[in-house]
């Protein structure tokens, strides 16, 4: 049983004789793991690297272990095909690590809203938890870090072997949910790797348009939550205009440090955590997480707080802006498949959709570039008269508000099917718009 003390000193010694008595080798923590033992290891680069790296020399030794990992940064050795048979990945959120890895059928994506995280976390008991934290403060608490909101602490409470790896280069995020005690861990590896960097993605023309719509619905006052990529970065350098903006949402960017540090994000016109940055991710480089770094701006909580469409809600004028990958005329959003081939995951969209439209004067915004180029260099539109085959709707047309594309904004709340056909045919690429409202008059959509 894990006993949790504050003052430093507790039954058998202090919090700092604790943390000497549970240091070990990477090796060590990885033999305590067993066949078809559960392991939840969060993702990003609070991957624990030492363990990973133990864990795959001896994979060979293993059968039916499962790794919960989300949004793996880098290819891990337990991520090659020749440990298929040794370790399965589930994953609730796909980046390019994991499209690889599900194509080489050893990983495997669980469909779930973000904010449905921690219930998933429990429903799978993983029995051992392992990730990278910061060093201990003075009263021995360390921080669970940049993405932290990929493993609920409840999974760390309820398994039976904890394993962190402390690692000074982590930054410190504030927020209680991120905090846990040397108590509350059963083993210790420390190891000061480089944690990995996401450096800002190539802002392209046509997201520079799309924001500039964007930018003129957010108005002064507003609090936003902007997803990642190159359109987040557009519109958060379009937004540097406006004036007392706030923030609520998953990822914490570049971008967003950008409008803190020139003054438009300050949180004074929130009625919500006022003057408070709220978020559950670090995503970005070096400068960022020196920036967040014990930054008390910054509130960061478990991902089920964050998404939950009623807290979202609180905030008055909350703007929601995600991107969408495919959208058919009747207003059903895929923002995470191109036909059978998952390429990205469901993650928060939908809690940000909901939330966003049932906050006073909020908005829901989604985001589509107008057209896509296919492998034989054929140009093809992204507003479609119905899904390909095995497309995945991410947000049902029930709940959909506006769509942007380069070409213009639609507003589809409360609209009829020929309304709002029209107003999709209205922002699609112009080369396609005859052939669209052919299939809408065929369907006897206008």
């Amino acid at each position: 049983m894990r006993l949790m003390y504050e003052t430093g000193e507790a039954k058998g010694g202090s919090w700092q004789d604790d943390y000497r008595r549970k240091i070990c080798s990477a090796d060590h923590a990885a033999a305590l793991l067993k066949d078809n033992d559960i392991v939840a290891m969060a993702g990003g680069n609070v991957v624990p690297e030492a363990f990973v790296e133990a864990m795959s020399r001896r994979g060979k030794d293993l059968q039916g272990i499962i790794l919960l990992v989300n949004f793996a940064l880098s290819k891990y050795r337990f991520m090659n095909s020749e440990y298929k048979d040794n370790f399965k990945i589930e994953t609730t959120f796909v980046g390019p690590m994991e499209r690889n890895c599900i194509q080489q059928g050893i990983s495997s994506y669980v469909p779930l809203h973000l904010q449905k995280l921690g219930e998933w976390l429990d429903y799978r008991k993983p029995n051992v938890v392992a990730c990278s934290v910061t060093p201990p403060d003075d009263k021995g608490y360390m921080n669970r870090s940049c993405y932290a909101g990929l493993c609920h602490k409840k999974a760390f409470d309820n398994a039976e072997t904890v394993i962190v790896e402390v690692n000074k280069n982590l930054p410190w995020l504030c927020g209680n949910d991120f905090k846990i005690h040397v108590s509350e861990v059963d083993y210790i590896i420390e190891n000061n790797y480089s944690p990995a960097e996401v450096h800002d993605i190539l802002i392209t023309q046509t997201e520079k348009s799309i924001a500039a719509y964007i930018a003129d619905m957010v108005e002064d006052g507003s609090t936003i939550q902007l997803g990642l990529g190159g359109l987040a970065n557009a519109v958060g350098y379009l937004l540097r205009d406006k004036r007392n903006l706030g923030i609520h949402g998953e990822v914490i960017s570049n971008s967003i440090m950008d409008l803190v540090l020139a003054g438009v994000i300050n949180g004074s016109q929130k009625n919500f955590h006022k003057g408070k940055i709220l978020g559950c991710y670090l995503v970005g480089n070096q400068e960022l997480w020196d920036f967040a770094d014990h930054n008390e701006d910054f509130i960061f909580c478990e991902v089920e707080y964050i998404n939950d469409p009623r807290v979202i809600a609180q905030n008055d004028r909350l703007i929601s802006i995600n991107n969408t990958l495919m959208m058919d005329l009747t207003g059903q959003a895929a923002s995470e498949s191109i036909g059978t081939y998952q390429y990205s995951g469901t993650g928060g969209q939908v809690n940000f959709v909901q939330g966003a439209t049932m906050s006073r004067d909020g908005k829901s915004i989604l985001a589509l570039k107008s057209t896509y180029t296919d492998n034989k260099g054929n140009l093809k539109s992204r507003i479609v008269p119905t899904m390909p085959e095995g497309t995945i709707v991410s947000t049902s047309r029930n709940d959909v508000e506006y769509i942007v594309t380069e070409y213009g904004v639609a507003n589809l709340r409360w609209k009829s099917l020929s309304d709002r056909v029209k107003q999709l045919i209205n922002i699609a690429h112009p080369d396609f718009r005859d052939e669209l409202a052919f299939q809408a008059t065929k369907n006897a959509w206008i």
